[in-house]
């Protein structure tokens, strides 16, 4: 306790320190350590994986970064939580020195809770009620538990595990950023890991990670080569999985002319090759329309709209249709056979006549009268659907009667003089 009291004076000394004193972190967080140390210390992690595009704060401030907790993380939940039964020093947060910083890596829905809490302003500028406390609470947010590490890579085995398939799983484009990030710092080194390795430690059992980094790659290829920024997508939300789905599929692969790496193999840096920007373009506004442009995504929705686009890029007359008109359904119309389209077209109007059939005794004659010129166009179209029906069938079985009869068509007798010559 004694202890404990030395350690948050010494840290609220160093806080009131001008901000040209040099602090000694090792003092105050040694490496290798858990240490309380006092809140105001710590900062949050401004690259967070967390903060994706559709979730990524206005400002690298305090007050910024908690309003994006709030809407995108429950963070109010977790200030409820705490300032009903206190803050438990139990699991660290996870500290590296940055910038003569000690920035939180693992912690920050943690440390924004606690800093809401005792700071009313800021709760209050990034709109979160905060609830009454107790005093007793209101003591346990002064010193917090943290362990600091040399440097970054030494918390991504933790990091990934809790985030990637763990209680606190962070969204698609999160997990891609991790472990990109964690895939690039390792290149090179001789002791580097693949992806394979990375996602293991991660808990990835399925391989869904090698899809979401090489979609990654793709997106940070568009934005590094100023061919797509995701900050121009139509919509405010950013569906990640759109793209890291449609390029499992070979039709969508291909339109980009890249190459299929094995699940073993790391994904390509650079995916597309520079005489494929304008189609890699082309498909991110598909995907995520442009705002500069004032264009909307084809792909509203990824069921069905992401498996129409597929077989649209399947069909080179229907791609070109897209990329002139910019009209998914009229493309998925040149994409699909004309008996594939027969079928459904006759299947659903069967069912829809079906329905109309059941509900007959609703038909009222004095304010529907219009419906019986319906009923009756829908009778003509009917019958000459049916003649045509019948009249391929009828084609078909005259076809192969024909043929049945030359296959039981005897063989011709030997010619009579031959017959004669072996007689004698």
């Amino acid at each position: 306790m004694v202890a404990q009291k030395a350690n948050r004076i010494a840290s609220k000394a160093t806080v009131k320190k001008s901000a040209s004193a040099k602090i000694n972190w090792d003092a105050i967080s040694p490496v290798g350590e858990a240490k309380r140390v006092d809140v105001k210390l710590l900062t949050f992690d401004v690259n967070n994986p967390r903060f994706t595009p559709d979730k990524r704060p206005e400002a690298d401030n305090d007050v910024a970064i908690i309003s994006k907790l709030v809407s995108t993380a429950d963070l109010g939940e977790l200030v409820q939580s705490i300032a009903t039964s206190g803050y438990i020093n139990i699991e660290p947060l996870i500290v590296v020195l940055r910038d003569n910083k000690l920035v939180v890596l693992e912690g920050n829905r943690r440390l924004g809770a606690i800093k809401c809490l005792k700071n009313p302003s800021t709760a209050a500028s990034a709109r979160i009620a905060i609830p009454e406390f107790s005093a007793e609470v209101g003591r346990t947010l002064n010193d917090i538990l943290v362990y600091r590490v040399a440097k970054e890579e030494d918390a991504r085995e933790l990091i990934g595990f809790k985030h990637i398939n763990g209680p606190q799983a962070w969204d698609a484009y999160a997990k891609a950023v991790f472990a990109a990030r964690w895939l690039d710092s390792d290149r090179g080194k001789k002791t580097s890991l693949s992806l394979a390795q990375i996602a293991a430690r991660m808990g990835d059992k399925h391989a869904t990670i090698h899809r979401m980094v090489t979609a990654y790659y793709v997106l940070a290829q568009a934005e590094e080569e100023e061919v797509y920024l995701i900050d121009d997508r139509f919509k405010k939300s950013f569906s990640f999985s759109h793209l890291y789905t449609g390029l499992s599929y070979l039709e969508f692969t291909d339109y980009l002319g890249m190459e299929r790496t094995v699940r073993t193999e790391d994904p390509i840096r650079q995916p597309i090759d520079r005489n494929k920007f304008n189609e890699l373009r082309q498909l991110l506004i598909w995907l995520y329309g442009s705002k500069s442009e004032a264009t909307a995504p084809v792909v509203q929705s990824q069921n069905p709209d992401l498996g129409k686009l597929r077989d649209v890029l399947g069909s080179k007359a229907a791609t070109v249709e897209l990329e002139t008109r910019g009209d998914l359904i009229s493309a998925l119309v040149t994409a699909t056979p004309k008996h594939v389209r027969f079928s459904k077209h006759l299947v659903d109007a069967n069912a829809e006549l079906l329905r109309a059939q059941e509900t007959l005794d609703g038909f009222d004659p004095l304010t529907q009268s219009e419906l019986h010129q319906i009923a009756q166009s829908v009778f003509r179209r009917a019958t000459m659907i049916r003649a045509g029906v019948d009249a391929a069938m009828g084609e078909m079985e005259r076809a192969e009667a024909a043929n049945s009869r030359k296959d039981e068509r005897p063989a011709k007798r030997p010619a009579r003089k031959a017959l004669k010559g072996r007689s004698k």
